[in-house]
């Protein structure tokens, strides 16, 4: 333990000031009990303290001043603790790009509230993540961002995709796990891989059992989050000044598009991964995080040392003694 203010030590000659107070208190009190004696009649209503109560009145004063004393000494504890150290991941975003994400059964759309919750987890990475990669993927994939730790160059990327005007048709998820295993593959670090899909479960392609034996031969596993409601939903074009158009068939009718989550399980379920289901946006946050920490591994233990401050409980002990005081005068 260490002392900040050790200078204020002269303050503790209170105590032997209360405590000589409170014995000449004592001695001059039984002097005029014996000087003026109290008629029998009046001794029921006579508040006459024992020596029991004085020494109870004695004890919680010292008890205050201690205590305060102490407090302005600033005391500090040093506490050593035993903090576990996490192996270092790097984490692969695949993100459906594929038209059927400008759908707004969640606000302000499926794609921008992806990104703006990806933009949240860039900024306050979870602890073991190291670098990050992401992959763009509709009908066809896009490696928009190799394994980095520039988690700027990351969001300069989600603002392109969110200002992107193209229309991207189909959705192909074994494009985007083969361009997601790419990335892996290419990086020369020996760190371990996570992978994450953000998607509406929507796959149009014919790529993906092949992708899904790929991964779980080489042990990858693929978490996925699905994003989107229950209720078949049109699917907006680029707005005009006057109206927002939607996506029609041949026919003149809207398509609609609807949350499909039997994909994404699966791809979770072969490769040993996670499946999470944000049906408001409002998990998505929450589901990013707690897949990009996923398994975290201990890889070793490290001894950590932090001083302690003792005042508080100090100042606790003297209004403790303070309120003592009250009930006992």
């Amino acid at each position: 333990m260490r002392l900040l203010r050790p200078d204020l030590l002269q303050w503790w000659l209170v105590i032997p000031v209360l405590v000589a107070s409170c014995g000449l208190h004592w001695r001059l009190t039984r002097r005029f009990r014996r000087r003026e004696a109290i008629d029998r009649r009046f001794a029921s209503l006579s508040r006459r303290s024992t020596w029991r109560r004085h020494a109870a009145i004695c004890g919680a004063s010292v008890l205050a001043a201690a205590a305060i004393v102490f407090a302005l000494m600033r005391p500090q504890l040093l506490m050593a603790e035993r903090v576990p150290d996490y192996e270092h991941q790097d984490l692969i975003v695949m993100l459906d790009r594929s038209i059927s994400m400008r759908a707004r059964d969640i606000a302000p759309s499926r794609f921008a509230r992806a990104t703006a919750e990806l933009r949240n987890l860039l900024r306050q990475k979870p602890e073991g993540i190291d670098r990050i990669g992401l992959v763009g993927f509709a009908d066809s994939s896009l490696v928009l961002s190799y394994l980095t730790g520039d988690v700027e160059s990351i969001l300069f990327y989600l603002e392109w995709l969110d200002a992107e005007p193209s229309v991207l048709f189909g959705t192909n998820l074994g494009a985007a796990l083969k361009s997601a295993r790419d990335v892996a593959k290419k990086d020369d670090r020996p760190t371990r891989k996570r992978f994450l899909i953000v998607s509406d479960g929507e796959d149009n392609g014919t790529e993906l059992k092949a992708a899904l034996d790929l991964f779980r031969g080489e042990g990858y596993r693929v978490d996925c989050i699905g994003i989107g409601s229950e209720a078949a939903v049109p699917i907006p074009l680029a707005a005009s000044d006057t109206e927002e158009s939607y996506l029609r068939d041949d026919a003149g009718r809207r398509v609609t598009t609807r949350f499909e989550e039997a994909t994404l399980m699966q791809i979770a379920a072969t490769t040993g991964g996670r499946y999470v289901r944000s049906t408001s946006g409002t998990e998505l946050a929450r589901a990013i995080a707690e897949t990009a920490k996923g398994d975290r591994r201990i890889v070793g233990w490290r001894s950590s040392t932090e001083y302690r401050e003792l005042y508080p409980s100090a100042l606790a002990v003297a209004a403790a003694a303070a309120a003592a005081l009250c009930f006992l005068l």
